[in-house]
């Protein structure tokens, strides 16, 4: 999935793939389940920062308000929050094999 400009609205159904559609001017939506995570540029700032900002669906609270160097990285944070939110499991990153230990009684 390519994030190229901050007009996209991004919508991941539970484990499912996410789906684009244009929605407002003024930055980039990510959703998942019952969460969003909105993705704006402070361009009036040198250099230029990103802010993601978390919420439920139709709630003005903030659930998680953070900024970022890039796009990228504010991207990345938001969904690793909304990810905590929806009670997704951690993604692996790195792992070929996964060990366990014998379960002796």
């Amino acid at each position: 999935m390519e994030y190229s400009s901050n007009s996209h609205v991004t919508r991941v159904p539970r484990g499912g793939a996410a789906q684009q559609s244009v929605c407002e001017r003024y930055g980039t939506r990510v959703q998942l389940g019952n969460y969003i995570a909105d993705i704006v540029a402070d361009n009036e700032e040198n250099p230029s920062v990103h802010h993601c900002i978390v919420q439920r669906v139709g709630s003005p609270n903030v659930l998680y308000l953070g900024q970022e160097s890039t796009f990228a990285a504010a991207l990345e944070s938001g969904y690793r929050r909304l990810e905590e939110l929806a009670g997704l499991p951690p993604k692996k990153t790195a792992a070929i094999y996964e060990f366990k230990a014998p379960n002796y009684k």
